[in-house]
C-alpha cells in the first residue's frame, strides 16, 4: 500500500486527512502518474464554524471525501482546534501549506479573499483555490456559484406553501454574497405573488445558533411568518431548533435550508420544506481532478448555476406538493434558457419585474460543471 496525504487546516479547526490509495487501481496509467497522484497534497483552511457545521463547510468536506473515494483513497482524520480565528491566523495557515509545497491550498469562504490574495502574491509558485469568493491572481482558481438562482427556486416553493402570506429570511451578515440569496429569494416569492411579504433579519454571525433561534422566534411568533429561509451557517441551525419546538407544540412552520440538503436538520418534527443547494462537491472534484492531471486553472473565475447543474433545490422533496414541484421545474427551465434573469444585486432587484414562465419541455440534462 502507498500513502496519499491530504492535510486539512482550519483557522479555528485544523484537520489532517490521510488518504490511502490501493496500489492495484488504475492499472491503465503509468507508474509516474500513480506516484504523482499518491504524493499529491492539499491544505484547506476553513472558518470558525468548523467542518461539521451541517452546512457550507460540511458540504466542502463531503466533497473532499467523495473525491477521495473516487480515487480509492481512505481517510484518517485528526482535528486540532484553535481559538479566535483572525485574518492574520488565516494568512499563517495558508502560508504554512505554501511553504511546505502543497500542490493545492484551499480557502473556504469569501472571508478568505484578502488572505489568499496576499499569500498568493508572495508565493507565486504555489496554487490556491477559493470557494465562494473571488481572487484575481494567476495562481488562484475562484470557485463561485449562482446562489441567487437556487434562492429564487426556494422563493417559488415558499410562496406556494405559505398560509399566512408572510415569509422570513435570516442571513448571517449583510455582505454581497448573502444579499444575493436575499434578492433571488425575494424575486422568486414576488414571481408567484407580489402581495406576499418577505421580512428580513440579519444575525451578524455564522456561529451562534442561539441568535438564530431568537430571530426565528420573533419572526414566527410576533411577525406571523410561517416559513423562514435561513442563510446563516451554524447560526441558521437555531432556526431549525425553534421551528421544531413550535411544531412540537402544534404550530405548523417551515424552514428552508441552504448549501446542502438539510432535511435531516428538521427531524424528527419534519420542518424542512426544502433546501437551496450548491453542488460544492462538483466544484471541489473539478478543481482537484484537473490539478491531478496537470491542468490547474489558475486565474479563472468559475461560476456555476442552474445551466451548469451547479445549484438547485435538494432532491429530498417529500414536503413539496405536485403543483409546487411543477412550478419549480418550469421556472428552472426558464432560468436555464435565459428567459428569466434572476437579480443578484440591489440594482437588479429594484429593476426586476416578474416574468411569466414560458411553457417548456423540461428535461434533466447532464451538464459537466465548469464548462
Amino acid at each position: 500500500m502507498r500513502r496519499r496525504f491530504f492535510q486539512i487546516a482550519t483557522v479555528s479547526l485544523i484537520a489532517s486527512l490521510t488518504l490511502t490509495s490501493c496500489a492495484n487501481r488504475n492499472n491503465n496509467i503509468s507508474a509516474s502518474e500513480k506516484e504523482k497522484e499518491n504524493d499529491f497534497k492539499i491544505g484547506i483552511v476553513m472558518g470558525k464554524t468548523e467542518i461539521h457545521d451541517k452546512g457550507f463547510n460540511q458540504a466542502v468536506w463531503d466533497g473532499i471525501i467523495e473525491t477521495g473515494k473516487k480515487h480509492g483513497w481512505k481517510e484518517n482524520k485528526n482535528y486540532v482546534k484553535t481559538d479566535a480565528p483572525t485574518d492574520k491566523a488565516a494568512k499563517k495557515e495558508l502560508m504554512k501549506y505554501a511553504k511546505k509545497k502543497y500542490d493545492l491550498t484551499f480557502g473556504i469562504g469569501y472571508s478568505f479573499q484578502k488572505a489568499i490574495s496576499e499569500v498568493a502574491s508572495k508565493e507565486k509558485k504555489s496554487d490556491f483555490v477559493i470557494i465562494d469568493g473571488i481572487v484575481e491572481k494567476p495562481n488562484v482558481v475562484s470557485v463561485t456559484y449562482r446562489e441567487e438562482q437556487s434562492a429564487f427556486l426556494a422563493g417559488i416553493a415558499a410562496a406556494m406553501n405559505t398560509k399566512t402570506h408572510k415569509i422570513g429570511f435570516i442571513g448571517g451578515t449583510k455582505d454581497p454574497f448573502i444579499k444575493r440569496f436575499e434578492y433571488g429569494f425575494k424575486a422568486g416569492v414576488m414571481s408567484v405573488d407580489p402581495k406576499i411579504k418577505v421580512l428580513t433579519e440579519f444575525a451578524n454571525s455564522f456561529d451562534k445558533p442561539a441568535d438564530g433561534s431568537k430571530l426565528a422566534k420573533t419572526l414566527y411568533n410576533d411577525k406571523g411568518v410561517d416559513i423562514i429561509f435561513q442563510v446563516a451557517g451554524k447560526t441558521g441551525l437555531g432556526v431549525f431548533t425553534e421551528a421544531k419546538k413550535l411544531k412540537k407544540n402544534g404550530k405548523k412552520v417551515w424552514v428552508i435550508g441552504v448549501d446542502r440538503d438539510q432535511y435531516k436538520q428538521g427531524l424528527p418534527e419534519n420542518v424542512t420544506l426544502t433546501s437551496a443547494i450548491k453542488r460544492i462537491d462538483k466544484g471541489v472534484d473539478e478543481v482537484i481532478t484537473k490539478s491531478l492531471k496537470g491542468n490547474f486553472q489558475g486565474g479563472r473565475i468559475l461560476r456555476w448555476g442552474i445551466k451548469e447543474n451547479g445549484v438547485d433545490l435538494a432532491k429530498t422533496d417529500k414536503n413539496l406538493n405536485k403543483d409546487t414541484k411543477e412550478q419549480v421545474d418550469l421556472y428552472k427551465a426558464n432560468i436555464r434558457t435565459g428567459h428569466i434573469e434572476v437579480p443578484e444585486t440591489k440594482k437588479d432587484f429594484d429593476n426586476f419585474s416578474p416574468t411569466k414562465p414560458e411553457k417548456a419541455e423540461i428535461k434533466k440534462k447532464k451538464v459537466k460543471i465548469g464548462k
